[in-house]
């Protein structure tokens, strides 16, 4: 007799909430998920990008490798031929599926229940995290507190679209026309240490956490709002035909982001004192749209309620500050340029080729 489909679990978000962290730590751990009743789906992390992006709409063609093509129609047989009860799948941009996307996701899990979890964290610290996050990936972005208004506004292009990937409530209704609410968990992220968040992640999941492995959790790397605007101003300066994931982003994010500009720290980018009210009802519109959609909830609501540490006094950066943020940042590429040929001379490493995002801005000059 054939063993029951059993359960999958779709973590399709949010961004910025420690998914980096809790991916990490299921990594690590899939030997131990797996003495415990759960596969993890893809089995790893450039398939699950490949997969967000084949139910989104957002592959390319030429640009993403052909180990990406065909990987929906894996992924459905990889969940139907699984023999473990459990099956999840973590990949944060999913949440911004549409809700024919999110069908297409949810047929191709087959036969399983399907449960939605969503990390759900304070808009006090994740705007502003958001924003860093915005800068690093060379999307087109205005200043932090143009930034901050224009979405607590809700007008504008940048708002339009915030609010539909990112907004929760928005976010619940899309996919519970694909799931029961009954089975869509709402985890908190909490105000203490990571370990707590993985502890009501796995409540949902029914694995222990005490046994996975914690030691080489990779957390998501944040620029301080100095150094953030810094790359954005460089990110300006770039023509737009050559920012995309395959040519901007290892250079903006993966290089000068942050090998040169987070090593540097920085005070994180806060939410100003002049917004706390907006933060507040917000907080309690959501609290209560979660309690009346009837989600589970794994963690405490009042963690979506801003706490002091998120304001400050939201004066912008001063451009002393932001220029000798940039003179380290140039420092910094200065020395790993001379370490480099200092390297090849000696018979090591050769040099690192001229990334071609450089070459073509080069070139793209009068």
């Amino acid at each position: 007799m054939a063993a029951p489909p059993g359960e999958i679990h779709l973590h399709v978000g949010m961004p910025k909430t420690g998914t980096t962290y809790l991916q990490s730590v299921f990594l690590d751990s899939r030997a131990e998920l797996e003495r415990q009743g759960l596969e993890l789906a893809p089995r790893g992390r450039p398939e699950a990008a490949w997969l967000s992006r084949a139910v989104r709409d957002a592959a390319h063609p030429r640009r993403d490798p052909p180990a990406a093509r065909g990987v929906l129609d894996r992924f459905a047989e990889q969940v139907a031929t699984s023999a473990a009860p459990r099956v999840l799948v973590s990949e944060e941009q999913l949440g911004a599926a549409t809700e024919p996307q999110v069908r297409r996701l949810v047929d191709a899990c087959g036969d399983r229940e399907v449960h939605l979890v969503l990390t759900v964290r304070s808009l006090a610290r994740l705007l502003p995290s958001t924003w860093q996050q915005r800068v690093q990936q060379g999307s087109r972005t205005p200043d932090l507190d143009t930034f901050l208004d224009e979405v607590a506004s809700r007008r504008g292009r940048i708002a339009e679209r915030w609010w539909f990937e990112r907004g929760v409530e928005a976010v619940v209704d899309r996919w519970s026309t694909g799931i029961p609410l009954a089975r869509i968990h709402v985890v908190t992220v909490p105000r203490g240490p990571s370990e707590v968040l993985l502890e009501r992640f796995c409540a949902v999941l029914g694995v222990d956490p005490g046994r996975l492995s914690t030691g080489t959790a990779r957390p998501n790397a944040s620029l301080g709002r100095v150094q953030a605007e810094v790359l954005r101003r460089v990110g300006e300066q770039v023509p737009r035909k050559l920012v995309n994931r395959h040519d901007y982003v290892p250079v903006g994010k993966g290089w000068l982001g942050q090998r040169h500009l987070a090593e540097q720290g920085g005070a994180p980018p806060r939410m100003p004192e002049r917004l706390r009210a907006w933060c507040e009802e917000e907080a309690e519109r959501s609290i209560a749209m979660l309690r009346d959609r009837g989600v589970q909830v794994s963690g405490d609501l009042d963690d979506l309620r801003p706490d002091d540490g998120a304001f400050d006094d939201g004066v912008p950066p001063d451009p002393e500050e932001l220029a000798a943020a940039a003179v380290r940042a140039l420092a910094s590429v200065a020395i790993e340029r001379v370490e480099g040929r200092k390297r090849a001379r000696a018979g090591g490493d050769p040099p690192r080729e001229e990334p071609r995002v450089r070459r073509l801005l080069r070139r793209s000059r009068p």
